[in-house]
């Protein structure tokens, strides 16, 4: 009787392990599974559902020693939305490493650079996909031309600032004034790099023309604010 009752508690004890493992397996998805449903999460706009997704599907793939190219640019788009910059720097790289979609990882990589502020190499990169993304020019040369706008003006607002300030001196101290103006033209002076390079992009943007020209006077370069 004992060795019967032992006998039904391991083939229980067997018959659960079996049913874990046979659960167990069936949660698990093929990478092409997490793919598909990380593509359906894309268009649902749940990108962290699809950059999880994504990436359990590259990390199958990778572990039977296969690429599957579309999946690292997908995973970089997730990233973007979700503002996991670094991870989608990361993506996009491999994205252009791959040769997949080179031009829009390209556009996604200046884009996500902008996001860490590493101005350098987003400018770097947008200068590099002008030169070779034909299709995607304006849109490279927009990334740059907000980025260098918004650096001239930055320092151009606080040249004017200084300016104003510097003005309460013009008629009681004329040395201290002078001395003022002489850092305020220096403040000035060094927005024209970025506003110069901003009005190269767009001739016409109105904000730019005017800081530009205003910049120029006050440096006594009035053959170059007339000209624009």
């Amino acid at each position: 009787m004992n060795k019967m009752k032992m006998k039904m508690r391991k083939l229980i004890v067997l018959a659960v392990m079996v049913f874990a493992v046979s659960f167990a397996q069936a949660q698990d998805k093929t990478a092409k599974e997490y793919k598909i449903e990380g593509a359906d999460a894309y268009k649902a706009k749940e990108y962290q559902k699809g950059l999880d997704s994504f990436e359990k599907s590259i990390g199958l793939y990778e572990a039977e020693g296969k690429t599957d190219t579309s999946l690292y640019y997908n995973a970089g788009v997730c990233a973007f939305k979700v503002k996991s910059y670094d991870k989608a720097l990361s993506y996009f790289d491999k994205s252009l490493n791959l040769k997949y979609k080179s031009c829009n990882s390209m556009l996604y990589k200046a884009y996500s650079l902008k996001g860490l502020k590493q101005y350098d190499k987003m400018e770097a990169t947008c200068n590099e996909g002008i030169s070779k993304c034909s299709r995607s020019q304006d849109k490279f040369n927009k990334i740059l031309f907000k980025y260098y706008l918004k650096s001239g003006l930055g320092i151009y607002n606080n040249a004017a600032k200084m300016q104003s300030a510097a003005a309460q001196y013009a008629a009681t101290d004329k040395t201290k004034y002078e001395s003022k103006m002489a850092k305020v033209k220096a403040e000035f002076k060094r927005s024209l790099p970025m506003l110069e390079k901003a009005h190269d992009i767009d001739p016409d943007d109105a904000n730019c023309k005017n800081a530009l020209k205003g910049a120029y006077e006050i440096l006594d370069m009035s053959a170059k604010a007339i000209s624009l």
